[in-house]
Parts: structure tokens; sequence; C-alpha cells
């Protein structure tokens, strides 16, 4: 038996990546607040390495840009108006 948390979905997506954290305090998985910065932080890993790995002002930027991600490296479709999806 392999480790629960190494699962990946048909994809080779980690499963861990697509289900919320009970500790996930933004709503949004893989966007998070760091205190430290007042900042709001958007990751995607694909492949082992980070594709989106980057700060924002504020969360529907984070949000924005990590449904973008998803759409790019996972071809999953999002719920985000298109107009946000244009973060720079």
């Amino acid at each position: 038996m392999g480790n629960a948390k190494n699962l990946r979905n048909e994809d080779g997506i980690m499963v861990s990546s697509l289900k919320e954290s009970p500790r996930n305090t933004s709503g949004v998985v893989g966007v998070s607040y760091d205190k430290a910065t007042d900042r709001w932080l958007a990751r995607l890993m694909y492949q082992g390495k980070y594709v989106l790995l980057k700060s924002f002002e504020t969360k529907s930027e984070a949000v924005a840009a990590r449904k973008q991600a998803e759409t790019i490296y996972w071809h999953r479709t999002s719920q985000v108006n298109e107009n946000e999806l244009q973060v720079n």
C-alpha cells in the first residue's frame, strides 16, 4: 500500500491539491493570506513544480490567478468571470 497523501487522479494531479483542507481559511484551494506581507498568495503545482507562486494585493486577484492557472495546466473550467481572469 502506498501513502494516501500521494494519491493522484486520472490526470496525474495530486488529490490533496483538489480538496480543501480543514485549515483553509480563504475558501479556495491554493489561495492563502500571508499576515507577514499583508498579501494574498496563489499557488499551483504541476508535475512536481510550482507553475504559479505569486502574491497579490487582493483575494480576488489571487483567486482569479489560481483559476486561470487551473484552466491552463489542468484544463479545468472555472466559475470565474472572464474579466477577472486577466490578471497581470
